[in-house]
């Protein structure tokens, strides 16, 4: 007997692309329509020595990683993958690595190296729970074990989203954060100076993730996380601000019931979606009584900070 054991065997496959720096995102939103274990970018950075961070270097390519499970469907997802690749509108056609099967160990740890130091706004720091981290005088820290599906703040739709929220939070409102994933925007929130923050979202997974980043947080008194969504299930209302980083098509559905959540004269900062949505979803607010004030742009991403009248 060779004294393996059930653990040892592969769990994981790590796919790996090649793609434009600018493609980076874009690579790996369709990545994560397959990849149940997650989805990391290695991009090239440099290190920022008077911050103590890396800053990416946009000129260069960045490898996008993908983690399938070891199944009999796994060389289908592959496939379909590549097909979405391959009619993705990319700045240059994307070159595929071979794949690597990878232990349930090596796949806890291999994407953990992807994820540093952020920093957004002007005193926002999020960083991963595995790193030891000194607050300076005025910053808010947030720290994130995301897990393998849910966001740390690297996508830009999570950075917009987190200063804007810096800038309206200003001490006792009510937030409701919708489509929770990781639950940064709500541990944001509460330790930006909320009184009460609801966060929701569909995927027990990430009401688990999120349960336990609030935890981390030390703002459970603060912080409630829900699995479901508005119109699904008895939500306490009005809120002053509703965040929601989902898809544009979910936005638009959920218009009318982001609208009836949000007190007069709150606040909605919608992201998750790209240029063509932008006309779309105003009109669906202005329907829905909410005036967008202002569009906020990163990349090829948007983010619609609307006010209710």
């Amino acid at each position: 007997m060779s004294g393996a054991t059930e653990a040892d065997a592969p769990a994981w496959i790590e796919i790996a692309v090649e793609v434009a720096g600018i493609d980076a995102e874009l690579a790996a939103d369709l990545l994560r329509q397959g990849c149940s274990g997650g989805v990391a970018i290695e991009a090239p950075s440099r290190l920022d020595a008077p911050t103590d961070t890396y800053v990416l270097d946009g000129d260069a390519p960045a490898v996008v990683k993908g983690y399938l499970p070891t199944s009999e469907d796994s060389g289908r997802l592959q496939s379909s993958i590549r097909l979405a690749l391959q009619t993705a509108p990319l700045q240059r056609e994307p070159v595929w690595r071979e794949a690597v099967e990878l232990e349930e160990r090596e796949w806890r740890d291999s994407w953990k190296k992807y994820f540093g130091i952020q920093r957004f706004g002007e005193r926002t720091v999020i960083v991963p729970s595995w790193i030891e981290y000194a607050a300076k005088a005025g910053e808010v820290v947030i720290r994130i074990d995301p897990g393998m599906a849910f966001g740390t703040g690297q996508h830009p739709t999570t950075a917009m989203c987190l200063g804007t929220l810096e800038e309206l939070v200003t001490g006792g409102q009510s937030v409701l954060d919708l489509g929770c994933g990781s639950g940064i925007l709500a541990i944001a929130a509460a330790k930006f100076g909320a009184s009460r923050v609801l966060g929701l979202d569909n995927d027990p997974q990430a009401v688990k993730a999120s349960g336990e980043n609030v935890r981390e947080n030390g703002v459970e008194g603060t912080v409630d996380v829900r699995e479901g969504s508005l119109g699904e299930r008895d939500v306490t209302a009005p809120f002053d601000i509703v965040a929601a980083n989902i898809s544009g098509l979910t936005l638009q559905r959920l218009a009318p019931a982001i609208a009836a959540a949000l007190s007069p004269g709150g606040f909605l900062i919608a992201s998750g979606f790209l240029e063509d949505a932008v006309e779309a979803l105003k009109s669906a607010f202005a329907e829905n009584g909410l005036e967008a004030e202002r569009v906020k742009e990163v990349g090829v991403w948007r983010s619609i900070v609307a006010r209710r009248s």
